[in-house]
């Protein structure tokens, strides 16, 4: 091996070492900019379940456009609460407001290989739906249906 083929390996190996220092910085930002956002919102004993990184795949009122974004995923027993990074903003989803809780593998017109927690809900009267990929998406699924099971009970008097 020559020694320009050297360089341009050591090259190559240094700045993919400085690509994934950039990455790891920017990603426990955005988690400490979730994680200060979640406690200006909640106390932690409000928290049944927290994602700093959910991956949404957007808004279906939002149409078919928009890209994914990143941002923190708070479930209480009052409902869904989405701290989206880029663009800075938040979906609040009251869990009465809460129609169905399902897994899906794409949500407007995006494929994944993974599970998505798929959300439909009234907003405004008017129907919409959001996914996102989380990690163990069956327990968001299994909880938020529990809490609405709970709810629904409770509303009945029963």
């Amino acid at each position: 091996m020559g020694m320009t083929t050297a360089v341009v390996i050591l090259a190559i190996a240094v700045g993919l070492a400085v690509v994934a220092v950039v990455v790891k910085v920017i990603l426990g930002f955005l988690k400490a900019n979730g994680e200060s956002r979640i406690q200006e919102t909640y106390r932690s004993d409000e928290i049944l379940l927290q994602n700093l990184m959910a991956n949404s795949f957007g808004l279906e009122s939002l149409g078919l456009s928009q890209v994914r974004g990143n941002g923190a995923l708070v479930l209480t027993r009052q409902g869904l609460h989405f701290f989206q990074y880029v663009p800075k903003r938040e979906v609040r989803i009251p869990l009465t407001a809460i129609m169905a809780v399902s897994l899906t593998k794409s949500h407007l017109g995006k494929v994944t290989v993974y599970d998505l927690l798929k959300v439909e809900f009234l907003a405004d009267g008017q129907k919409d739906s959001i996914a996102w990929y989380v990690a163990n998406a069956a327990e968001w699924k299994r909880q938020i249906e529990e809490l609405r099971q709970t709810s629904s009970a409770s509303s009945a008097g029963l």
